[in-house]
């Protein structure tokens, strides 16, 4: 199986916030024998989150969506 993975949040667009979410899943998904064939960082906009979220549904099978450091005002995993 592949997997994608969306991490939203603005914060992690900027030099000083990593997503480490996305490096803790990939390793769990991989013992797992699924494979992460993408991973994609999107701000707080709804209209971009879709956009990805389409894109990767067309890609893979599993599409796992984590948030940054929300919830935030704009936090649209909330």
């Amino acid at each position: 199986m592949d997997a994608e993975i969306i991490a939203i949040g603005s914060e992690l667009l900027t030099p000083h916030r990593q997503d480490t979410d996305s490096l803790f899943l990939t390793d769990r998904l991989n013992t797992l024998g699924i494979e992460v064939r993408f991973k994609d960082v999107v701000g707080d906009r709804r209209a971009d989150l879709v956009n990805v979220a389409r894109g990767a549904l067309l890609r893979v099978e599993l599409v796992i969506c984590v948030g940054g450091l929300g919830p935030t005002e704009d936090d649209l995993t909330r």
